[in-house]
Protein backbone atom coordinates (compact mmCIF):
# COMPACT_ATOMS: atom_id res chain seq x y z
CA UNK A 1 0.00 0.00 0.00
CA UNK A 2 1.28 3.45 -0.94
CA UNK A 3 2.21 5.81 1.90
CA UNK A 4 -0.02 8.79 1.08
CA UNK A 5 1.59 11.22 3.54
CA UNK A 6 5.11 10.40 2.44
CA UNK A 7 4.08 10.63 -1.21
CA UNK A 8 2.52 14.07 -0.78
CA UNK A 9 5.48 15.24 1.30
CA UNK A 10 7.93 14.23 -1.44
CA UNK A 11 5.94 16.13 -4.08
CA UNK A 12 5.81 19.21 -1.83
CA UNK A 13 9.57 19.15 -1.23
CA UNK A 14 10.23 19.04 -4.96
CA UNK A 15 7.81 21.91 -5.45
CA UNK A 16 9.69 23.96 -2.82
CA UNK A 17 12.89 23.28 -4.75
CA UNK A 18 11.38 24.98 -7.79
CA UNK A 19 9.92 21.99 -9.61
CA UNK A 20 6.18 22.36 -10.20
CA UNK A 21 3.79 19.62 -9.07
CA UNK A 22 2.70 18.89 -12.66
CA UNK A 23 6.32 18.29 -13.69
CA UNK A 24 6.80 15.76 -10.85
CA UNK A 25 3.61 13.87 -11.71
CA UNK A 26 4.59 13.70 -15.39
CA UNK A 27 8.02 12.35 -14.39
CA UNK A 28 6.33 9.63 -12.33
CA UNK A 29 4.05 8.63 -15.21
CA UNK A 30 6.93 8.46 -17.69
CA UNK A 31 9.00 6.40 -15.23
CA UNK A 32 6.22 3.82 -14.73
CA UNK A 33 5.57 3.60 -18.47
CA UNK A 34 9.28 3.10 -19.16
CA UNK A 35 9.59 0.26 -16.59
CA UNK A 36 6.55 -1.62 -17.93
CA UNK A 37 7.66 -1.30 -21.54
CA UNK A 38 11.14 -2.57 -20.70
CA UNK A 39 9.63 -5.51 -18.79
CA UNK A 40 7.17 -6.49 -21.50
CA UNK A 41 7.52 -4.92 -24.95
CA UNK A 42 8.38 -1.50 -26.29
CA UNK A 43 5.15 -1.31 -28.30
CA UNK A 44 2.99 -1.99 -25.25
CA UNK A 45 0.26 0.55 -24.59
CA UNK A 46 0.42 1.71 -20.96
CA UNK A 47 -1.85 4.14 -19.13
CA UNK A 48 -0.89 5.58 -15.71
CA UNK A 49 -3.27 7.58 -13.49
CA UNK A 50 -1.75 9.18 -10.35
CA UNK A 51 -4.14 10.46 -7.67
CA UNK A 52 -1.95 11.93 -4.89
CA UNK A 53 -4.89 13.13 -2.75
CA UNK A 54 -6.27 9.59 -2.64
CA UNK A 55 -2.82 7.99 -2.39
CA UNK A 56 -3.49 5.79 -5.40
CA UNK A 57 -1.53 4.97 -8.54
CA UNK A 58 -3.48 3.11 -11.23
CA UNK A 59 -1.45 1.40 -13.95
CA UNK A 60 -3.18 -0.28 -16.91
CA UNK A 61 -1.97 -2.29 -19.86
CA UNK A 62 -4.26 -1.65 -22.84
CA UNK A 63 -4.88 -4.64 -25.17
CA UNK A 64 -7.18 -5.39 -28.11
CA UNK A 65 -9.77 -8.21 -27.90
CA UNK A 66 -9.44 -10.72 -30.77
CA UNK A 67 -10.50 -14.29 -31.49
CA UNK A 68 -7.03 -15.54 -32.44
CA UNK A 69 -4.12 -14.00 -30.53
CA UNK A 70 -0.98 -13.32 -32.57
CA UNK A 71 0.86 -10.91 -30.20
CA UNK A 72 0.46 -11.39 -26.45
CA UNK A 73 1.75 -7.89 -25.66
CA UNK A 74 -0.87 -6.13 -27.78
CA UNK A 75 -3.80 -8.59 -28.00
CA UNK A 76 -5.96 -10.73 -25.71
CA UNK A 77 -8.39 -13.54 -26.50
CA UNK A 78 -12.10 -13.12 -26.08
CA UNK A 79 -12.26 -15.86 -23.42
CA UNK A 80 -9.64 -14.14 -21.22
CA UNK A 81 -11.27 -10.74 -21.81
CA UNK A 82 -14.68 -12.04 -20.67
CA UNK A 83 -13.14 -13.04 -17.34
CA UNK A 84 -12.17 -9.40 -16.76
CA UNK A 85 -15.26 -7.77 -18.27
CA UNK A 86 -18.31 -9.89 -19.24
CA UNK A 87 -19.57 -7.18 -21.63
CA UNK A 88 -16.42 -7.13 -23.77
CA UNK A 89 -16.77 -7.80 -27.52
CA UNK A 90 -14.30 -8.65 -30.26
CA UNK A 91 -12.57 -5.55 -31.66
CA UNK A 92 -12.78 -3.53 -28.47
CA UNK A 93 -9.93 -2.52 -26.17
CA UNK A 94 -9.68 -3.65 -22.57
CA UNK A 95 -7.58 -2.18 -19.69
CA UNK A 96 -5.72 -4.75 -17.60
CA UNK A 97 -4.68 -3.47 -14.19
CA UNK A 98 -1.04 -3.86 -13.06
CA UNK A 99 -0.47 -3.73 -9.32
CA UNK A 100 2.43 -1.67 -7.95
CA UNK A 101 3.23 -4.42 -5.46
CA UNK A 102 4.00 -6.72 -8.38
CA UNK A 103 7.21 -4.79 -9.15
CA UNK A 104 10.41 -6.45 -8.04
CA UNK A 105 13.38 -4.82 -6.25
CA UNK A 106 15.24 -4.57 -9.54
CA UNK A 107 12.24 -2.79 -11.05
CA UNK A 108 12.23 -0.38 -8.13
CA UNK A 109 15.93 0.44 -8.64
CA UNK A 110 15.37 1.05 -12.34
CA UNK A 111 12.33 3.18 -11.54
CA UNK A 112 14.39 5.25 -9.08
CA UNK A 113 17.13 5.85 -11.67
CA UNK A 114 14.68 6.83 -14.38
CA UNK A 115 12.77 9.13 -12.03
CA UNK A 116 15.95 10.95 -10.91
CA UNK A 117 16.93 11.47 -14.53
CA UNK A 118 13.52 12.89 -15.34
CA UNK A 119 13.72 15.24 -12.37
CA UNK A 120 17.18 16.45 -13.43
CA UNK A 121 15.91 17.14 -16.92
CA UNK A 122 12.99 19.04 -15.43
CA UNK A 123 15.39 21.07 -13.26
CA UNK A 124 17.53 21.94 -16.28
CA UNK A 125 14.48 23.03 -18.26
CA UNK A 126 13.27 25.04 -15.29
CA UNK A 127 16.66 26.75 -14.90
CA UNK A 128 16.86 27.56 -18.59
CA UNK A 129 13.32 29.03 -18.56
CA UNK A 130 14.20 31.07 -15.48
CA UNK A 131 17.36 32.70 -16.90
CA UNK A 132 16.54 33.02 -20.61
CA UNK A 133 14.29 35.97 -19.77
CA UNK A 134 17.13 37.62 -17.83
CA UNK A 135 19.57 37.57 -20.73
CA UNK A 136 21.17 41.01 -21.12
CA UNK A 137 20.30 41.98 -17.54
CA UNK A 138 22.27 42.38 -14.31
CA UNK A 139 22.17 39.55 -11.76
CA UNK A 140 23.81 39.15 -8.36
CA UNK A 141 26.06 36.23 -7.44
CA UNK A 142 27.85 35.32 -4.20
CA UNK A 143 31.48 34.22 -4.28
CA UNK A 144 31.79 30.51 -3.43
CA UNK A 145 35.27 29.63 -4.59
CA UNK A 146 38.26 31.53 -5.99
CA UNK A 147 40.52 29.70 -8.40
CA UNK A 148 43.63 30.80 -10.25
CA UNK A 149 41.91 31.77 -13.52
CA UNK A 150 38.26 32.02 -12.55
CA UNK A 151 35.85 32.62 -9.69
CA UNK A 152 32.78 30.46 -8.86
CA UNK A 153 29.68 32.41 -7.86
CA UNK A 154 26.34 31.04 -6.67
CA UNK A 155 23.22 32.51 -8.27
CA UNK A 156 20.75 30.42 -6.26
CA UNK A 157 20.75 27.19 -4.24
CA UNK A 158 21.13 25.04 -7.36
CA UNK A 159 22.79 27.28 -9.94
CA UNK A 160 26.40 28.43 -10.00
CA UNK A 161 28.34 30.37 -12.62
CA UNK A 162 32.00 30.83 -13.45
CA UNK A 163 33.51 34.30 -13.94
CA UNK A 164 36.77 34.20 -15.92
CA UNK A 165 39.58 36.57 -14.95
CA UNK A 166 39.58 38.20 -18.42
CA UNK A 167 35.93 39.19 -17.80
CA UNK A 168 36.76 41.03 -14.58
CA UNK A 169 37.23 44.80 -14.39
CA UNK A 170 40.97 45.22 -14.48
CA UNK A 171 42.77 43.55 -11.60
CA UNK A 172 39.88 43.52 -9.14
CA UNK A 173 39.82 40.82 -6.43
CA UNK A 174 36.97 39.22 -4.43
CA UNK A 175 36.48 37.54 -1.07
CA UNK A 176 34.42 34.48 -0.17
CA UNK A 177 30.75 35.36 0.34
CA UNK A 178 31.08 38.79 -1.29
CA UNK A 179 28.07 39.81 -3.44
CA UNK A 180 29.13 40.64 -6.99
CA UNK A 181 27.02 42.18 -9.74
CA UNK A 182 27.26 40.33 -13.05
CA UNK A 183 26.05 40.90 -16.61
CA UNK A 184 24.31 37.82 -18.07
CA UNK A 185 25.68 37.82 -21.60
CA UNK A 186 24.54 34.41 -22.92
CA UNK A 187 22.23 31.54 -21.94
CA UNK A 188 22.78 28.28 -23.84
CA UNK A 189 21.05 24.95 -23.46
CA UNK A 190 22.86 21.61 -23.74
CA UNK A 191 22.47 17.98 -22.68
CA UNK A 192 24.41 18.65 -19.50
CA UNK A 193 22.18 21.61 -18.65
CA UNK A 194 21.98 25.35 -19.33
CA UNK A 195 25.26 27.28 -19.57
CA UNK A 196 25.25 30.83 -18.19
CA UNK A 197 28.01 33.16 -19.44
CA UNK A 198 28.55 36.16 -17.14
CA UNK A 199 30.86 39.17 -17.45
CA UNK A 200 31.81 42.44 -15.80
CA UNK A 201 33.92 43.75 -18.70
CA UNK A 202 31.16 43.61 -21.33
CA UNK A 203 29.90 47.02 -22.61
CA UNK A 204 26.38 45.84 -21.72
CA UNK A 205 27.38 45.89 -18.03
CA UNK A 206 28.19 49.60 -18.30
CA UNK A 207 24.98 50.29 -20.24
CA UNK A 208 22.83 48.70 -17.52
CA UNK A 209 24.60 50.67 -14.79
CA UNK A 210 23.84 53.92 -16.63
CA UNK A 211 20.19 52.91 -17.01
CA UNK A 212 19.95 52.24 -13.27
CA UNK A 213 21.67 55.39 -12.09
CA UNK A 214 20.47 57.99 -14.67
CA UNK A 215 16.73 58.51 -14.93
CA UNK A 216 16.85 60.34 -18.29
CA UNK A 217 18.43 57.26 -19.87
CA UNK A 218 15.94 54.92 -18.20
CA UNK A 219 12.88 56.81 -19.50
CA UNK A 220 14.36 57.25 -23.03
CA UNK A 221 14.94 61.03 -22.98
CA UNK A 222 18.69 60.46 -23.36
CA UNK A 223 19.77 57.56 -25.59
CA UNK A 224 23.09 55.70 -25.49
CA UNK A 225 24.16 55.36 -29.12
CA UNK A 226 27.23 53.15 -28.61
CA UNK A 227 29.86 52.15 -26.07
CA UNK A 228 33.60 51.50 -26.54
CA UNK A 229 35.26 50.00 -23.49
CA UNK A 230 38.58 48.74 -22.20
CA UNK A 231 37.50 47.49 -18.78
CA UNK A 232 39.55 48.86 -15.90
CA UNK A 233 41.20 51.53 -18.06
CA UNK A 234 38.79 53.77 -19.91
CA UNK A 235 35.41 53.82 -21.65
CA UNK A 236 33.73 56.16 -24.12
CA UNK A 237 29.95 56.45 -24.37
CA UNK A 238 28.20 58.35 -27.18
CA UNK A 239 24.82 59.83 -26.22
CA UNK A 240 22.15 62.07 -27.75
CA UNK A 241 18.89 63.55 -26.51
CA UNK A 242 15.38 63.20 -27.92
CA UNK A 243 14.44 66.43 -26.14
CA UNK A 244 16.20 69.60 -27.44
CA UNK A 245 15.86 71.16 -23.97
CA UNK A 246 17.87 68.35 -22.30
CA UNK A 247 21.67 68.34 -22.43
CA UNK A 248 22.66 64.65 -22.79
CA UNK A 249 26.22 65.10 -21.46
CA UNK A 250 25.17 67.18 -18.46
CA UNK A 251 22.38 64.73 -17.68
CA UNK A 252 24.88 61.83 -17.54
CA UNK A 253 27.52 63.66 -15.49
CA UNK A 254 25.12 65.16 -12.97
CA UNK A 255 25.61 68.12 -10.67
CA UNK A 256 29.25 68.28 -9.67
CA UNK A 257 29.88 64.94 -11.41
CA UNK A 258 27.92 63.10 -8.71
CA UNK A 259 26.17 60.62 -11.04
CA UNK A 260 29.22 59.63 -13.05
CA UNK A 261 31.32 59.23 -9.87
CA UNK A 262 28.74 56.83 -8.43
CA UNK A 263 29.01 54.68 -11.55
CA UNK A 264 32.82 54.80 -11.60
CA UNK A 265 32.93 53.56 -7.99
CA UNK A 266 31.27 50.32 -9.16
CA UNK A 267 33.82 49.90 -11.96
CA UNK A 268 37.02 49.78 -9.95
CA UNK A 269 37.46 53.52 -10.69
CA UNK A 270 37.44 53.08 -14.46
CA UNK A 271 37.52 56.42 -16.35
CA UNK A 272 34.48 57.25 -18.46
CA UNK A 273 34.24 59.85 -21.27
CA UNK A 274 30.75 61.06 -22.28
CA UNK A 275 30.74 61.95 -26.01
CA UNK A 276 28.00 63.84 -27.88
CA UNK A 277 26.85 61.84 -30.90
CA UNK A 278 26.78 63.67 -34.27
CA UNK A 279 25.33 62.62 -37.61
CA UNK A 280 28.30 64.13 -39.39
CA UNK A 281 31.17 61.60 -39.13
CA UNK A 282 33.81 64.31 -38.96
CA UNK A 283 32.16 66.01 -35.99
CA UNK A 284 31.64 62.64 -34.29
CA UNK A 285 35.36 61.81 -34.67
CA UNK A 286 36.34 65.24 -33.31
CA UNK A 287 34.12 64.72 -30.26
CA UNK A 288 35.41 61.18 -29.68
CA UNK A 289 39.06 62.35 -29.64
CA UNK A 290 38.49 64.67 -26.70
CA UNK A 291 40.18 65.87 -24.51
CA UNK A 292 42.38 66.63 -27.55
CA UNK A 293 41.39 69.80 -29.43
CA UNK A 294 40.61 68.89 -33.07
CA UNK A 295 41.04 71.65 -35.70
CA UNK A 296 39.47 69.78 -38.62
CA UNK A 297 38.85 66.38 -40.19
CA UNK A 298 39.37 65.02 -43.71
CA UNK A 299 36.89 62.24 -44.62
CA UNK A 300 37.54 59.50 -47.18
CA UNK A 301 34.21 57.76 -47.61
CA UNK A 302 35.53 55.20 -50.13
CA UNK A 303 38.08 53.76 -47.71
CA UNK A 304 35.94 54.65 -44.68
CA UNK A 305 38.91 56.42 -43.15
CA UNK A 306 39.60 59.90 -41.77
CA UNK A 307 42.51 62.17 -40.88
CA UNK A 308 41.99 64.21 -37.71
CA UNK A 309 44.07 67.39 -37.49
CA UNK A 310 44.90 68.57 -33.96
CA UNK A 311 46.76 71.59 -32.69
CA UNK A 312 50.53 71.42 -32.47
CA UNK A 313 51.51 69.63 -29.27
CA UNK A 314 48.13 67.84 -28.81
CA UNK A 315 49.11 64.63 -30.59
CA UNK A 316 50.10 62.91 -27.36
CA UNK A 317 46.80 63.80 -25.73
CA UNK A 318 44.84 62.62 -28.77
CA UNK A 319 46.57 59.22 -28.79
CA UNK A 320 46.28 58.77 -25.01
CA UNK A 321 48.13 56.54 -22.58
CA UNK A 322 49.29 53.43 -24.46
CA UNK A 323 47.09 54.56 -27.36
CA UNK A 324 43.84 53.93 -25.46
CA UNK A 325 42.17 57.19 -26.55
CA UNK A 326 42.82 56.54 -30.26
CA UNK A 327 41.72 52.89 -30.02
CA UNK A 328 38.45 53.77 -28.27
CA UNK A 329 37.77 56.46 -30.88
CA UNK A 330 38.09 53.89 -33.67
CA UNK A 331 35.80 51.43 -31.81
CA UNK A 332 33.21 54.06 -31.00
CA UNK A 333 32.96 55.74 -34.42
CA UNK A 334 33.65 52.72 -36.63
CA UNK A 335 36.06 54.79 -38.76
CA UNK A 336 39.77 54.20 -39.29
CA UNK A 337 41.28 57.39 -37.85
CA UNK A 338 44.78 58.81 -38.41
CA UNK A 339 45.85 61.73 -36.20
CA UNK A 340 48.19 64.50 -37.37
CA UNK A 341 49.34 67.80 -35.93
CA UNK A 342 48.56 71.01 -37.80
CA UNK A 343 52.05 71.57 -39.23
CA UNK A 344 52.32 67.98 -40.46
CA UNK A 345 48.88 68.21 -42.04
CA UNK A 346 49.85 71.41 -43.89
CA UNK A 347 53.06 69.80 -45.13
CA UNK A 348 51.16 66.69 -46.27
CA UNK A 349 48.60 68.88 -48.07
CA UNK A 350 45.66 67.51 -46.06
CA UNK A 351 42.40 69.11 -47.23
CA UNK A 352 40.45 69.06 -44.00
CA UNK A 353 37.15 70.68 -43.12
CA UNK A 354 36.99 72.94 -40.10
CA UNK A 355 34.62 72.37 -37.20
CA UNK A 356 32.41 75.30 -38.28
CA UNK A 357 32.13 73.96 -41.84
CA UNK A 358 31.18 70.50 -40.58
CA UNK A 359 28.57 71.99 -38.24
CA UNK A 360 27.01 73.82 -41.20
CA UNK A 361 26.98 70.58 -43.23
CA UNK A 362 25.36 68.73 -40.34
CA UNK A 363 22.59 71.33 -40.15
CA UNK A 364 21.90 70.77 -43.84
CA UNK A 365 21.89 67.00 -43.28
CA UNK A 366 19.39 67.33 -40.42
CA UNK A 367 17.20 69.65 -42.49
CA UNK A 368 17.18 67.22 -45.42
CA UNK A 369 16.33 64.32 -43.12
CA UNK A 370 13.44 66.28 -41.59
CA UNK A 371 12.22 67.30 -45.04
CA UNK A 372 12.38 63.71 -46.25
CA UNK A 373 10.50 62.54 -43.16
CA UNK A 374 7.78 65.15 -43.77
CA UNK A 375 7.47 64.09 -47.41
CA UNK A 376 7.13 60.46 -46.42
CA UNK A 377 4.55 61.39 -43.80
CA UNK A 378 2.66 63.46 -46.39
CA UNK A 379 2.70 60.55 -48.84
CA UNK A 380 1.32 58.23 -46.18
CA UNK A 381 -1.38 60.79 -45.33
CA UNK A 382 -2.33 61.15 -49.01
CA UNK A 383 -2.51 57.38 -49.39
CA UNK A 384 -4.74 57.15 -46.31
CA UNK A 385 -6.98 59.96 -47.61
CA UNK A 386 -7.20 58.29 -51.01
CA UNK A 387 -8.07 54.99 -49.35
CA UNK A 388 -10.80 56.75 -47.35
CA UNK A 389 -12.19 58.37 -50.50
CA UNK A 390 -12.25 55.01 -52.31
CA UNK A 391 -13.92 53.39 -49.32
CA UNK A 392 -16.49 56.20 -49.19
CA UNK A 393 -17.20 55.91 -52.90
CA UNK A 394 -17.74 52.19 -52.55
CA UNK A 395 -20.28 52.64 -49.78
CA UNK A 396 -22.15 55.68 -51.11
CA UNK A 397 -24.19 55.50 -54.32
CA UNK A 398 -22.92 57.77 -57.09
CA UNK A 399 -25.34 60.59 -57.95
CA UNK A 400 -26.69 60.80 -61.54
CA UNK A 401 -24.73 63.18 -63.74
CA UNK A 402 -26.35 66.49 -64.68
CA UNK A 403 -25.80 67.32 -68.34
CA UNK A 404 -26.34 71.09 -68.45
CA UNK A 405 -27.27 73.90 -66.10
CA UNK A 406 -28.69 76.19 -68.80
CA UNK A 407 -32.16 77.54 -68.29
CA UNK A 408 -34.28 77.13 -71.41
CA UNK A 409 -37.54 78.94 -71.81
CA UNK A 410 -40.06 76.49 -73.10
CA UNK A 411 -43.03 78.76 -72.92
CA UNK A 412 -44.96 76.11 -71.04
CA UNK A 413 -46.48 76.76 -67.68
CA UNK A 414 -44.86 75.01 -64.72
CA UNK A 415 -46.85 72.34 -63.14
CA UNK A 416 -47.60 72.58 -59.46
CA UNK A 417 -46.89 69.73 -57.08
CA UNK A 418 -50.61 69.06 -56.91
CA UNK A 419 -50.91 68.71 -60.72
CA UNK A 420 -47.90 66.35 -60.94
CA UNK A 421 -48.34 62.68 -60.54
CA UNK A 422 -47.14 61.13 -57.27
CA UNK A 423 -44.36 59.16 -58.99
CA UNK A 424 -43.07 62.30 -60.73
CA UNK A 425 -43.03 64.23 -57.43
CA UNK A 426 -41.10 61.49 -55.65
CA UNK A 427 -38.51 61.36 -58.43
CA UNK A 428 -38.01 65.11 -58.19
CA UNK A 429 -37.51 64.92 -54.42
CA UNK A 430 -34.98 62.14 -54.81
CA UNK A 431 -33.07 64.19 -57.40
CA UNK A 432 -33.02 67.20 -55.06
CA UNK A 433 -31.57 65.12 -52.23
CA UNK A 434 -28.79 63.69 -54.42
CA UNK A 435 -25.58 65.74 -54.83
CA UNK A 436 -25.11 67.50 -58.18
CA UNK A 437 -22.15 66.86 -60.45
CA UNK A 438 -21.27 69.93 -62.54
CA UNK A 439 -20.33 69.45 -66.20
CA UNK A 440 -19.24 71.90 -68.92
CA UNK A 441 -22.17 73.83 -70.47
CA UNK A 442 -22.51 73.51 -74.24
CA UNK A 443 -23.16 76.76 -76.24
CA UNK A 444 -26.81 77.26 -77.27
CA UNK A 445 -26.03 79.14 -80.59
CA UNK A 446 -24.27 78.24 -83.82
CA UNK A 447 -21.43 79.90 -85.78
CA UNK A 448 -23.81 81.32 -88.34
CA UNK A 449 -25.76 83.11 -85.60
CA UNK A 450 -22.53 84.59 -84.28
CA UNK A 451 -21.55 85.97 -87.70
CA UNK A 452 -24.98 87.47 -88.15
CA UNK A 453 -24.74 89.20 -84.78
CA UNK A 454 -21.33 90.65 -85.71
CA UNK A 455 -22.74 92.11 -88.97
CA UNK A 456 -25.62 93.73 -87.12
CA UNK A 457 -23.19 95.25 -84.60
CA UNK A 458 -21.14 96.78 -87.47
CA UNK A 459 -24.29 98.29 -88.97
CA UNK A 460 -25.24 99.76 -85.61
CA UNK A 461 -21.83 101.42 -85.24
CA UNK A 462 -21.98 102.86 -88.78
CA UNK A 463 -25.36 104.39 -88.10
CA UNK A 464 -24.01 106.13 -84.95
CA UNK A 465 -20.83 107.46 -86.68
CA UNK A 466 -20.52 111.36 -87.13
CA UNK A 467 -21.68 112.88 -90.42
CA UNK A 468 -19.00 113.91 -92.94
CA UNK A 469 -19.02 116.02 -96.10
CA UNK A 470 -18.60 112.92 -98.19
CA UNK A 471 -21.50 111.70 -100.14
CA UNK A 472 -23.54 109.30 -98.10
CA UNK A 473 -24.46 106.29 -100.03
CA UNK A 474 -27.69 104.84 -98.93
CA UNK A 475 -27.74 101.13 -98.73
CA UNK A 476 -30.89 99.49 -99.61
CA UNK A 477 -32.05 97.50 -96.67
CA UNK A 478 -33.59 94.21 -97.40
CA UNK A 479 -37.29 94.46 -97.35
CA UNK A 480 -38.89 91.90 -95.24
CA UNK A 481 -41.22 89.82 -97.17
CA UNK A 482 -44.67 90.11 -95.87
CA UNK A 483 -47.23 87.53 -96.38
CA UNK A 484 -49.34 88.25 -99.38
CA UNK A 485 -52.54 89.94 -98.48
CA UNK A 486 -55.70 88.95 -100.00
CA UNK A 487 -56.55 91.68 -102.60
CA UNK A 488 -60.15 92.36 -103.04
CA UNK A 489 -61.32 93.02 -106.52
CA UNK A 490 -62.97 96.47 -106.87
CA UNK A 491 -65.29 97.57 -109.55
CA UNK A 492 -63.76 100.84 -110.97
CA UNK A 493 -67.08 102.02 -112.29
CA UNK A 494 -68.35 102.51 -108.79
CA UNK A 495 -65.52 104.91 -107.68
CA UNK A 496 -64.20 108.32 -108.91
CA UNK A 497 -60.44 108.86 -109.76
CA UNK A 498 -58.50 111.25 -107.41
CA UNK A 499 -56.19 112.74 -110.09
CA UNK A 500 -56.94 113.40 -113.74
CA UNK A 501 -54.67 112.16 -116.47
CA UNK A 502 -53.15 115.65 -117.05
CA UNK A 503 -52.29 116.00 -113.35
CA UNK A 504 -50.62 112.59 -113.28
CA UNK A 505 -48.52 113.51 -116.32
CA UNK A 506 -47.36 116.78 -114.71
CA UNK A 507 -46.30 114.92 -111.54
CA UNK A 508 -44.20 112.46 -113.54
CA UNK A 509 -42.35 115.36 -115.26
CA UNK A 510 -41.47 116.91 -111.85
CA UNK A 511 -40.06 113.62 -110.57
CA UNK A 512 -37.84 113.33 -113.63
CA UNK A 513 -36.36 116.84 -113.04
CA UNK A 514 -35.59 116.04 -109.38
CA UNK A 515 -33.86 112.81 -110.28
CA UNK A 516 -31.71 114.76 -112.81
CA UNK A 517 -30.31 117.07 -110.08
CA UNK A 518 -29.77 114.24 -107.67
CA UNK A 519 -27.70 112.30 -110.20
CA UNK A 520 -25.47 115.36 -110.94
CA UNK A 521 -21.97 114.59 -109.60
CA UNK A 522 -20.43 117.07 -107.14
CA UNK A 523 -16.83 117.05 -105.92
CA UNK A 524 -17.23 117.25 -102.14
CA UNK A 525 -13.48 116.96 -101.49
CA UNK A 526 -12.75 120.12 -103.46
CA UNK A 527 -15.48 121.94 -101.63
CA UNK A 528 -14.01 120.90 -98.32
CA UNK A 529 -10.53 122.18 -99.28
CA UNK A 530 -11.99 125.55 -100.25
CA UNK A 531 -13.77 125.67 -96.95
CA UNK A 532 -10.54 125.09 -95.04
CA UNK A 533 -8.71 127.85 -97.01
CA UNK A 534 -11.48 130.31 -96.26
CA UNK A 535 -11.19 129.55 -92.52
CA UNK A 536 -7.42 130.21 -92.55
CA UNK A 537 -7.91 133.56 -94.37
CA UNK A 538 -10.46 134.73 -91.83
CA UNK A 539 -8.04 133.95 -88.94
CA UNK A 540 -5.27 136.05 -90.48
CA UNK A 541 -7.56 139.01 -90.71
Amino acid sequence: MLDVKGFLSAISSLEDAGIPKEVTLNALKESFESIIKKKNYEDSVVKVDILPEEGRIDIFNIKKVVEDVEDDNLEISLEDALLVDPNTKVGEEIALRIEVDSFSKADAIKFQSIFKQKIKEAEKAQTYAQFIDKKGELITGYVEKIEQRYTILSINSKTSVSLADNHKIGDETFTIGQPVRLYLAEVNSSSSGPHLFVSRSDPGFLRRLFEEEIHDIYDGTVVIKDIAREAGERSKISVYSNDPNVDPIGSCIGQGGMKIQKICSQLNHEKIDIVAYHRHPGLFIAEALKPAQVVGVEINEKEHSAIAVVNNGDLRVAIGKKGVNARLTVKLTGWKVDIKELDDAMASNVHYKTIDNMKAEEKIMIFEEQLKAKEQKLEVTEEEDQAQVIEHEETVAVAPEVEDFVAVETGEEEQTSEDKEPSETNEQQNEEEKPFVLKPVQPSFSLADLEKEIEEEKKRKNSQAPRSFKKNVKKEEPVEEKPEEVVKKVDPSKYMDIYTEDELKAMEEEEEEESFYEDDEFDYDEFEDLYEDDKVTNRKR
